[in-house]
């Protein structure tokens, strides 16, 4: 057996190396010659899985250790008799956490400071729901904006207004009837009031850079996900207030679950036989709070977005930095010492999960 997988999925060795032969190779780089005599692919959201890769392939099995499937032509794979399966959910908690860092250094730089912030969040599935939940820890508003959750009221996106802070957590889609590329346009811009965040943890090309360049001056951009990777729009870059390179769901304890999840795929759909697996103990990492003034700055030194989009608007080559991406651990693996705040921001951070 032939298993061809993109060199960054860490850990991939450990699970997959005993099964047979192991090509690991730059994601964007795997080609159809890789595949021609493989029985397995395993990729990141950077590996487009199509026809033109797949085709006169002896491909089997294509798993992505991501949450979304959109770089996966499902209809393909399921015409082909080819298995699939995606991470779902492996990241949920890594980006949920991900924009409390971002709430937190907003907080910092004077923003959000209203006794009663008003946040949507748009996309309420698994993140959704997870960044709804760490929101009203934080003492937020919020309003749900999804029509394909029946459990949920729903407010319309046309009727989303008056905001402080919106979040996106959508996959992208083109079909349908909510359809979510390009959703971010003229009439919704020109609706929100001056300094309206704009949160994009999703994807991308949800928003249309162009028309975020035109109509969406008066809000301040934080930015995970971008049209084009890894052939990003500099002016959009330079105007972003928090820009990041596609790393919101990069946590330790995401990657190890994600690879995790993909391996377990595959011995469930026979693919390979199940072995003994050295799996790793998800680290732990201990911070002393002694220098926190509030909950924010706890949070802060576990990831802080800001020196993340310096440290991107200052280098050049978006793969690269997202390969030397220094991971964070999720709250739930850090343990705090000497803790010397103010009994409210204990009780916060003790709900966030630290």
């Amino acid at each position: 057996m032939k298993i061809v997988a993109d060199e960054n999925i860490p850990l991939v060795e450990n699970f997959f190396s005993g099964h047979g032969e192991l090509l690991l190779k730059p994601g964007r780089l795997i080609s159809r010659t890789d595949l021609a005599d493989a029985n397995i692919l395993l990729v990141r959201s950077v590996t487009r899985v199509d026809q033109e890769l797949l085709k006169n392939t002896a491909i089997k099995f294509v798993g992505s250790v991501t949450s979304g499937a959109d770089h996966i032509d499902i209809e393909f794979l399921n015409a082909n008799n080819i298995s699939w399966s995606a991470a779902q959910g492996c990241n949920a908690v890594a980006v949920s956490e991900y924009v409390v860092c971002v709430a937190a250094a907003l907080q910092k730089m004077n923003f959000l400071q209203d006794k009663k912030i008003r946040a949507a969040v748009v996309g309420v599935g698994k993140i959704g729901q997870l960044v709804v939940d760490k929101f009203k820890i934080l003492g937020f508003d919020v309003i749900l904006c999804d029509p394909f959750q029946r459990d949920i009221i729903s407010t319309a996106f046309e009727d989303l207004e008056d905001l402080d802070l919106i979040s996106f957590h959508t996959p992208l889609t083109k079909t349908g009837d909510y359809p979510t590329f390009q959703l971010v346009q003229k009439a919704f811009l020109q609706k929100q009031k001056k300094n309206c965040i704009l949160l994009n943890a999703g994807r991308g090309e949800v928003f249309s850079f162009d028309q975020l360049k035109k109509y969406g001056q008066d809000s301040v951009w934080a930015l995970d996900v971008w049209e084009n990777e890894p052939n990003i729009d500099i002016e959009v870059l330079k105007k972003t207030l928090i820009a990041t390179p596609h790393i919101a769901g990069y946590s330790i304890q995401s990657k190890y679950r994600g690879i995790e999840m993909i391996y377990q795929a595959a011995c469930d759909k026979n693919i390979i036989s199940k072995q003994a697996v050295d799996i790793p103990v998800y680290p732990v990492k201990k911070i002393s709070a002694d220098f926190a003034k509030d909950w924010r700055d706890v949070v802060l030194s576990i990831f802080d977005p800001m020196k993340a989009t310096e440290k991107m608007k200052m280098e050049n080559g978006f793969d690269e930095m997202r390969k030397k991406f220094s991971d964070r651990y999720e709250f739930k693996f850090v343990e705090l010492e000497n803790v010397r705040l103010p009994e409210e921001d204990r009780i916060i951070l003790n709900h966030l999960g630290l």
